[in-house]
């Protein structure tokens, strides 16, 4: 679901608690709350957070043991890297267990959140003090269950800023479009929001023991966006970048710390060291900062003295998996239209399903900002324009209207037609590939109405009607498939063949001229799916040539003959049926023969991603339109102008399934038997995978397409490495049938 508002250029609402001194010991905080609407302060109260010893301490007793967990996984485990530089002068606590410990690491985890837990119930008593309630009450009193509303804590007092204040239900109720922040100071900034295409430029510093590539990835991936990436950049590079070009979103990975990056191998850098290329580059337009590495607060405290307007880092050393799922999990909320601070607030909250293994995750991530800045908000998609077809009442009557208004869409709203009828049908679609043996050029398998190419079902009078087409007799050819459908009345090739025969009489005996376009569909030895295609064909063309109501009854009456004087300006359409055999090479050849044809103004098909996408290739060279109502490959997606599709693709289907087996089982590790080299087992595959909680599969099991599978061997191997769920993704019937003997 998007939440776009591109027309919201600042919050409607903000809370701002002022913090200016005070300490634990020594009477607590004095702040000021101030409620902004609409750039200006609406109201102002006085309070205080009262004086706590016991805080500082609990936060340090839970830093030592999860700094003490954390280390330990990266220098004995090397189970988890994380993004803290391994030779920071941060001491490494090395711990020596008795050789019968049966998992340290699940200790060390476990004091951990012990320490969280104290420290977290502590805290909330701390909040629940009566100073710290009626501050709680204030902002309840002014704000509304509809008001995007970040409640800024504006402090430069260190130990405030590490705590995890988002624990302080200020708005438990309302947490839907509330975020708690940081700020150093309130200063004056410029008003712009993200424009379309976003620019971002990436640093990819050393990457000793963590993954950089998966940011790469998730960034290269974002929508109207463009990406500069540095990788490893030496300081005068990085320098001239950022002085010289202008950019909206700075984004750096790799590791940190004491205020410092570490840019390449061999150099780590200060912000001081560039502080005037950022400070030009906050003038020219910089928006956003943020650094998915460690210790993150002391970056955050110098670029908002720059007056960047948003910065999001990590408090503390962050396990590198949890930097690349939060990274994943915001970048998705934010482009698909949350506010900044509420992507944030969800990204982190995702974390939680992740605190089993990686305790308090869910405490590191913070935004920091300015609190003049707008709301930032990612921009939507372009606007497109409402179809100039009024909205018929029913899906035939709009296909007529579309062909009315426009003859080059005859195919797509054909294949509308055809798609929902075949869904209507369950008839599954990528998942089948009936394979025959390949065929020369010459040996396409088309027709109009000469040529039988289904032989299930046939009758007497339809092979009787297919000579007469062949020899132009149309009349006759008429007559005898009429009285063929007569026999088998659910014969879609018959009923095509009915309408072709009477465009053909029609453009003989009046303009001269029709309208034509193609449909492909895989017969081959099972002709259920092409039958299942051609039926919607069959009824779109019914209903445009002669009414659906004519043909029943010429098919109803003896001795009666259809009156059809539809069509666009009185030419009809005429459909040519190619198979291709669901087989990539002689998918190309049919479009080749088709695209060679000047009449043929659009095409449906193909059935499977393989054939689909080899197909396009000629369709877009020779820019002719083809619709396909079935292939569902995410590469199709952006494959050509001239190609479209009324189904879903694989994206959406692997949402359904990820969101399905999350609501069924929760955060469960997955496996998957799927078909290398298969355009739709890829498809379906990538998309999954990229909706997994760590970006991969526990197993995965390769089904060959030529000989034999061991089923069971990959559901042991799978249960082996942990996962509890398998997805199938066949490419064919055949490996379909592989994988459930």
């Amino acid at each position: 679901m998007h939440d776009y508002n591109s027309s919201q250029s600042h919050m409607s609402k903000l809370a701002i608690f002022r913090i200016n001194q005070g300490d634990f010991k020594n009477g607590g905080f004095p702040v000021t709350l101030q409620i902004w609407e609409n750039g200006e302060i609406s109201k102002e109260f006085i309070g205080w957070l009262p004086e706590d010893h016991n805080i500082p301490q609990l936060y340090q007793d839970w830093q030592n043991t999860y700094y003490t967990w954390l280390y330990w996984q990266a220098t004995d485990n090397q189970a988890i890297d994380n993004r803290s530089p391994k030779n920071s002068s941060e001491p490494v606590r090395k711990i020596t267990f008795p050789k019968d410990e049966p998992d340290p690491e699940k200790e060390l985890r476990e004091n951990c959140k012990k320490a969280a837990k104290a420290l977290e119930a502590h805290l909330k008593k701390w909040f629940e003090q009566e100073s710290s309630r009626s501050l709680k009450m204030d902002i309840l009193d002014q704000t509304s269950e509809h008001d995007s509303i970040p409640i800024i804590f504006q402090t430069e007092n260190e130990q405030l800023r590490k705590l995890p204040l988002h624990l302080w239900d200020l708005l438990k109720h309302r947490r839907k479009k509330a975020g708690v922040v940081l700020s150093a100071r309130h200063q004056t900034c410029s008003r712009d929001n993200l424009e379309n295409p976003v620019k971002i430029l990436v640093i990819l510093g050393s990457s000793e023991g963590i993954n950089v590539n998966r940011d790469r990835n998730l960034l290269n991936e974002l929508p109207r966006a463009t990406v500069t990436l540095l990788e490893k950049p030496e300081q005068e590079e990085l320098f001239e970048h950022l002085y010289d070009q202008r950019w909206d979103i700075l984004f750096f990975a790799g590791h940190s710390f004491d205020g410092e990056i570490k840019v390449n191998d061999h150099e780590s850098l200060s912000l001081q060291k560039l502080e005037y290329a950022l400070d030009e580059a906050i003038q020219n337009g910089l928006k956003l900062a943020i650094f998915n590495s460690c210790d993150g607060l002391k970056l955050a405290l110098h670029l908002e003295k720059l007056n960047i307007p948003q910065v999001i880092v990590m408090r503390e050393p962050v396990p590198d998996l949890v930097a690349q799922e939060f990274l994943k999990r915001f970048l998705k909320f934010f482009s698909e239209g949350k506010s900044l601070h509420v992507a944030v607030r969800k990204a982190r909250e995702w974390l939680q399903g992740r605190e089993n293994r990686f305790p308090c995750a869910t405490w590191l991530p913070i935004m920091c900002q300015n609190p003049a800045a707008p709301e930032l908000m990612w921009p939507p998609p372009p606007e497109i324009p409402p179809p100039e077809i009024l909205s018929p009442e029913t899906p035939v009557e709009q296909l007529l209207n579309l062909i009315h208004h426009h003859w080059w869409k005859v195919a797509a709203g054909v294949g509308i037609v055809a798609a929902a009828i075949y869904i209507a049908n369950d008839i599954s679609s990528d998942s089948i590939n009936n394979i025959q043996n390949p065929v020369e050029p010459n040996d396409i398998n088309l027709s109009q109405g000469g040529k039988r190419l289904i032989t299930d079902n046939t009758t007497s009078e339809k092979e009787e009607g297919i000579i007469a087409f062949a020899e132009k007799q149309f009349s006759d050819a008429i007559e005898h498939f009429i009285n063929s459908l007569r026999q088998n009345p659910n014969d879609p090739e018959t009923l095509i063949y009915l309408n072709n025969a009477i465009a053909e009489q029609n453009a003989t005996t009046n303009t001269g001229e029709k309208l034509e376009i193609a449909v492909n569909v895989p017969i081959g030895d099972d002709s259920n799916i092409a039958q299942e295609i051609l039926r919607g064909v069959a009824q779109a063309q019914s209903q445009l040539n002669c009414g659906i109501e004519e043909i029943k009854q010429a098919v109803a009456q003896v001795e009666s003959q259809p009156d059809c004087n539809g069509g666009i300006e009185e030419k009809l359409l005429q459909v040519t049926i190619t198979d291709d055999q669901d087989e990539a090479d002689i998918a190309e050849q049919v479009a080749n023969k088709l695209a060679e044809d000047p009449d043929i103004l659009g095409v449906i098909g193909h059935n499977s991603s393989d054939a689909t996408r080899k197909a396009v290739r000629v369709y877009n060279n020779q820019e002719l339109v083809v619709i396909s109502p079935i292939s569902t490959s995410v590469n199709l997606s952006d494959s050509s102008d001239y190609f479209f599709r009324t189904t879903t693709n694989d994206a959406t289907a692997a949402k359904d399934l990820a969101n399905y087996m999350l609501n069924q089982f929760g955060q469960v590790e997955a496996a998957i038997a799927y078909v290398p080299r298969n355009e739709y087992s890829q498809s379906l595959k990538k998309q999954f995978q990229q909706l997994l909680p760590l970006g991969e599969f526990a197993y995965e099991c390769e089904v060959p397409i030529e000989g034999s599978f061991n089923a069971l061997n990959c559901v042991s191997e799978a249960e082996n490495q942990g996962a509890e769920v398998l997805l199938l993704a066949p490419g064919t019937k055949d490996t379909l049938d592989k994988t459930l003997p």
